[in-house]
């Protein structure tokens, strides 16, 4: 009774929400489309028809596009935590909110690094989720310590704090990036830690399905592209997975050499991305995000009064903002419909 006292408004909410999230044989037709101004006539008929609404021939700004795609997700993410009646709830989804300004936080440095002259409005969201971050100061510094201390009553202090090092000895932003979604991941599996007994297995088996996945991907590119030894990598590991573990993150390291990484993680459900890897590794998030998907729909098709519905559903919303921003380059850039596979979760 707790349970369906605590989630029967969010539930109704999100369920509505869920019957706008596009269908298949829309999204087959956005795939079909011949340019990007037949795939934005389409999505002018769908959900996001209000963000498109202005959009011509004459007013094509991608990066426009991008942001009020991705304003929107956070906006929906704001309804449904305004929906919730408990208050880790609330801070639940709140901490998925911040995924977005962990990810601005990212571009800014990338920018702050390359010191290119461009305007960093133009790449990042600039909404205040958790902290008022000051981006054209972080801009105008010289030194990580300088960035460091702009952030020094944030969330963002102590892992750029622990990175810092690393990324003075090797020039790489890699480790900073690293260690901010080991913190944001740390803090999230945290916070699914103060839910009751179901919310908590519901999440917790949602949440390390996306962390496996993370893991893997990102074990891949550390072997194959940064070359990085085995304490470095055990450092940098994200929390909060179920099959990838540090077990497995020792044994691929045994050898040298990528087809040894992937053959470590290649076991149980993960079986087939050994095959995958061989042919294309960019398949590899795919057949992942599927994996998820199925364990999203089963939540979706058992008791609807758990967190794990509201998780589910921001993360199908996630994924279907990330295809249409996928969708909307790759028509710009004239990619061939036979190579959208590697670029969809669908």
């Amino acid at each position: 009774m707790r349970q369906l006292a605590k989630y029967a408004f969010a539930n109704a909410k999100v369920r509505a929400m869920l019957s706008y999230l596009i269908e298949p044989q829309v999204f087959a037709e956005l795939i079909d489309s011949k340019n990007i101004y037949e795939l934005i006539e389409i999505l002018k008929k769908t959900h996001y028809g209000n963000i498109f609404t202005d959009t011509s021939p004459d007013s094509l700004d991608l990066l426009s596009l991008e942001k009020k795609l991705l304003l929107n997700d956070i906006s929906i993410c704001g309804r449904v935590r305004d929906s919730l009646s408990g208050k880790r709830e609330k801070e639940f989804v709140s901490m998925l909110m911040q995924r977005y300004e962990v990810e601005d936080l990212k571009v800014i440095l990338r920018l702050w690094y390359s010191k290119e002259p461009v305007r960093y409005e133009d790449y990042i969201l600039g909404r205040t989720i958790k902290h008022e971050i000051d981006y054209r100061k972080i801009m105008s510094v010289e030194t990580i310590e300088e960035v460091i201390l702009l952030l020094d009553k944030t969330d963002y202090k102590e892992p750029l704090l622990l990175a810092r090092d690393k990324f003075k000895s090797t020039k790489s932003l890699f480790f900073l990036e690293a260690s901010l979604d080991r913190d944001y991941y740390k803090r999230l599996l945290a916070s699914i830690g103060g839910f009751s007994a179901t919310d908590k297995k519901t999440a917790s088996k949602i949440l390390a399905i996306e962390v496996d996945s993370e893991n893997i991907q990102w074990l891949i590119k550390m072997r194959k592209y940064y070359k990085l030894a085995l304490s470095d990598t055990l450092e940098w590991f994200m929390p909060g997975g179920s099959m990838i573990n540090k077990n497995a993150l020792r044994d691929a390291y045994a050898s040298d050499g990528i087809a040894r990484v992937i053959e470590s993680v290649s076991f149980g459900p993960y079986l087939p991305v050994k095959e995958m890897a061989e042919e294309n590794i960019d398949l590899i998030e795919n057949f992942l995000y599927e994996i998820m998907l199925k364990e999203i729909k089963r939540v979706l098709g058992g008791n609807p009064f758990t967190i794990g519905t509201i998780f589910g559903y921001l993360i199908l919303k996630r994924r279907e903002t990330a295809n249409i921003i996928s969708l909307l380059y790759a028509r710009a850039c004239g990619i061939k419909k036979e190579e959208l596979s590697r670029l969809l979760n669908i």
